[in-house]
């Protein structure tokens, strides 16, 4: 019995130790300029009393009122000295109350709490208990402040452990009238047949806003203790303590009885990527790139796994791929050897004939870079778009993944426009496409006798150098008459005739290519 004494001594120190006075928390800023959360306790003369944790020990200091500036609560309402005081009476008073009261547990248990249990009115009368095959469920050892949560705790714990096919009834002090000490009670809760005894403990956390809940419990059969440890926040206790099991788990933790839940089995493989050369981008096939080899991934699948590495050095692209099985829980290891590839795109639609634009957004000035059924080469892997567009059907814009070791065919049917104001306004878009597409060709239709013009121009010139040359030749006093001075002649003419000829026909081939040339202009603007 002695041992059991002693186990409990712990245990019920709170059936017999004075409450703490504690106040509210306030926010305090000095004359000094420094600020500092604390709890407020009252004002004793000239002096503002503070209360803090120092070393893990609630401490109480003084500060002289004219050195506090600004005293706030945890609202951030601004507070005076005598507001403050009233606050903390006004709790305390509150607090005092609720712990005369007393709640019928059921027709033979009665719930008791006293400040202090030492001491009992003779002239109150408490019910006897039957208390043999039963858990004592004692009051918490709580602040004031905590005497309301303390009353659900009390009450969530009667009913879970009555869910867990024990019998507890809630007891106090008062209910072992001529015991003055815990060994005490401890040996006449025996005696009359108790099972067990639950105590708790509400105390402040390090943490300013939270709680910590010890929660002790003594089994009589085998003298075995156990405590259990709960941190909660103070603000949602409540809520936190009725989530995800917390209060059940806690009341099992302290019986023994919890059992971590199962975890499953992880399904996930691992593959571990080599690369000749390193540095090449990774990736599963259709999907976006997942690191840059060496390296490995977590995948989740069963069955066969396709996975390609490229490399992009200087517009040139290198690539290969693997297909893989994983093997849940294993790691797969890949040496890929990079080669030189071109990625293919077949785009094919229904019908055929849609032209192709690299562009999204696409207005009359875009330019096809083809026509469906097309085969179109890309300088990289990975996501791509393109918007389609045919007379009497809706523009499309698809959205594929090229792959970088094999074609990849997208193939798309188009649909058809019903709406009349669709098709006028894609109409209107079409005849602006045909005139921008006469005028480009006018624009450049224009170069060949613009360029014609001016080497006849150019041989025009020269010709009529010549002729000028042979006409000052002819001049000269020394020409004769003879047979070439009539070859001088008829070379002057020659050229002469050919320079006008040249002149005529490349001035009207550079009149034409400013008509055209113009015509273009107005055609594509």
């Amino acid at each position: 019995m002695k041992k059991i004494f002693a186990l409990l001594c712990f245990s019920f120190v709170s059936l017999f130790a004075e409450n703490v006075e504690r106040g509210f928390p306030v926010s305090v800023r000095l004359t000094s300029g420094a600020s500092q959360k604390a709890e407020y306790v009252g004002s004793v003369g000239d002096t503002v009393q503070l209360g803090g944790f120092i070393a893990d020990t609630f401490t109480v200091v003084k500060i002289l009122k004219d050195r506090i500036t600004a005293l706030t609560d945890s609202n951030g309402n601004v507070l005076s000295v005598e507001k403050a005081d009233s606050l903390y009476a006004a709790m305390h008073t509150k607090e005092e109350s609720a712990e005369q009261l007393s709640t019928p547990e059921d027709s033979t248990v009665q719930i008791s709490t006293a400040k202090d249990s030492s001491v009992t009115d003779s002239s109150v009368q408490v019910p006897q208990i039957n208390m043999a095959g039963k858990s004592l469920v004692f009051p918490a050892l709580r602040r004031p402040i905590d005497s309301a949560l303390a009353l659900r705790i009390h009450d969530l714990q009667i009913q879970i452990l009555r869910e867990q096919g024990e019998f507890p009834i809630s007891v106090s002090s008062a209910n072992f009238p001529q015991c003055k000490d815990s060994p005490c009670i401890a040996k006449e809760a025996e005696t009359q047949g108790a099972v067990a005894v639950w105590t708790l403990e509400i105390l402040p956390a390090k943490h300013q806003d939270s709680l910590d809940l010890m929660l002790h419990r003594f089994l009589f059969s085998n003298e075995a203790q156990s405590s259990e440890r709960l941190t909660i926040s103070a603000k949602n206790a409540t809520s936190e303590l009725l989530s995800k099991n917390h209060f059940i788990e806690w009341i099992q933790k302290a019986k023994g009885i919890y059992k971590e839940p199962e975890k499953p089995k992880s399904t996930k493989s691992y593959v571990y990527v080599q690369t000749d050369p390193e540095g090449a981008n990774l990736s599963r096939k259709g999907e976006d790139i997942i690191c840059q080899t060496p390296c490995a991934f977590a995948i989740s699948d069963t069955g066969k796994v396709e996975i390609e590495a490229y490399w992009d050095v200087e517009n040139t692209l290198w690539a290969n791929k693997a297909i893989i099985r994983p093997v849940p829980g294993d790691t797969a290891k890949i040496n890929l050897r990079l080669k030189r590839v071109k990625p293919e795109i077949e785009i094919r639609t229904i019908p055929s004939g849609a032209q192709i634009f690299s562009e999204i957004q696409i207005t009359p000035h875009s330019r096809p870079i083809g026509t469906t059924p097309k085969t179109l080469f890309s300088g990289e892997p990975g996501p791509a778009e393109l918007h389609l567009w045919r007379e009497g059907y809706k523009d499309s814009v698809i959205h594929f993944h090229v792959s970088a070791t094999s074609k990849t065919l997208v193939e798309i049917q188009l649909d058809s426009l019903t709406n009349p104001q669709d098709l006028e306004a894609q109409e209107v878009f079409h005849r602006i496409q045909k005139r921008i597409f006469w005028g480009h060709l006018a624009l450049g239709t224009a170069l060949a006798p613009a360029v014609a013009g001016g080497i006849l121009l150019y041989l025009s010139h020269k010709d009529h150098e010549k002729a000028k040359d042979l006409k000052d030749e002819l001049s000269l006093p020394s020409s004769g008459g003879g047979a070439n001075y009539q070859k001088l002649v008829k070379d002057n003419h020659r050229y002469a005739d050919r320079s006008k000829t040249e002149k005529y026909v490349g001035t009207g081939f550079l009149l034409f290519a400013g008509g055209l040339f113009a015509t273009g202009i107005i055609l594509s603007f």
